[in-house]
């Protein structure tokens, strides 16, 4: 089945500011670290936002935490439910456990088992089935009307995307001077809220997306100028590894997105060695996705001011290894 999103109210940059006030008072601000490494590498200034110090060790809990604030106490009550990949439900399982409320995250069969535990040790129940998010999504949605339990989706919800942009808040507030800002998309929220926001304060900056070769449904539905699902995905990258673009998602991106950079397996790869050996910093293929497209696909002009999202750090162990080889 096709995923469908749970709201179809618009994104405002005043919905993504008030989502940043609210999460402040549970999530502190991420660091944006300056890289003499990588700006001397590229030739421009490059400074890295580290989602990989959240909580769950991800950008998701933001969009997954604004959504259950927002939530009224009845609907709390019933507790949550989503389907994830990993990280998703890793920011699901940590809001609900914030405020003690049940969650269950339907997740596949070849989820990372690292997210997969960290997951149940949350305290949210855990259903491993399909052959993947999308069957695991069909599962959820068909549970969900059964439970009462409210349906977080991962990416395609305005109070989800809102969250996720709070991030392009902490940007603004972090950086006077900046040109450009490199976002990895799967579903498309986090790009979305980012470019929500930062097109509105700061028209000027450039939001370009990247995608794995082997999961590039932005992409595609935006060279196709609609909607288009993937009939394979075939990527390391399970945090972006979507068959298709949320509709909101879509909508946003076709109106506020520059770019969209296809990067390889092989640049994901590197560009995980290349954080650990140069900045000592752990990314996984998702967050590593950035620095592979700034090193080898995009052109960056001398002096320019760009911020690399690194939107997460829960790399498996044979991942690590296959980057600690790679060259």
């Amino acid at each position: 089945m096709e995923e469908v999103g749970q709201e179809s109210a618009p994104v405002t940059p005043e919905a993504v500011e008030e989502a940043a006030r609210d999460l402040a008072r549970y999530l502190p601000p991420t660091p944006l670290q300056y890289s003499r490494a990588f700006t001397d590498k590229a030739r421009c200034h490059v400074h890295l936002k580290l989602e990989g110090i959240q909580p769950i060790r991800a950008f998701k809990v933001r969009g997954a935490l604004n959504k259950i604030i927002r939530m009224n106490p009845d609907e709390r009550a019933r507790g949550v439910m989503t389907a994830s990949a990993g990280n998703h439900g890793m920011g699901v399982a940590y809001g609900a456990q914030a405020f003690g409320i049940p969650a269950t995250v339907f997740v596949p069969t070849n989820a990372n088992q690292l997210k997969v535990e960290a997951i149940k040790r949350l305290g949210a129940r855990v259903i491993q089935g399909g052959a993947n998010y999308q069957a695991a999504y069909a599962e959820a949605h068909a549970a969900q009307a059964a439970t009462g339990q409210t349906f977080v989706h991962a990416y395609d919800d305005a109070d989800v995307i809102a969250g996720q942009g709070s991030i392009g808040v902490e940007i603004a507030d972090e950086l006077e001077e900046l040109d450009t800002v490199i976002v990895p998309v799967g579903g498309g929220g986090l790009i979305s809220g980012i470019a929500t926001y930062l097109k509105a304060v700061r028209p000027a900056v450039r939001i370009i997306g990247v995608e794995p070769a082997g999961a590039a449904c932005l992409k595609r539905s935006l060279d196709a100028g609609e909607l288009v699902t993937l009939e394979r995905v075939d990527t390391i990258a399970d945090g972006l590894a979507a068959s298709r673009p949320g509709v909101l998602c879509f909508e946003i991106a076709r109106r506020l997105v520059d770019d969209v950079l296809i990067v390889q397996e092989t640049e994901m790869l590197r560009a995980i060695r290349l954080y650990f050996e140069w900045e000592h910093l752990l990314a996984e293929p998702a967050g590593a996705a950035a620095l592979a497209a700034l090193l080898y696909h995009y052109r960056a002009a001398p002096g320019e001011r760009i911020v690399l999202l690194l939107s997460g750090a829960n790399v498996a162990d044979e991942v690590m290894i296959r980057a600690l080889k790679s060259r």
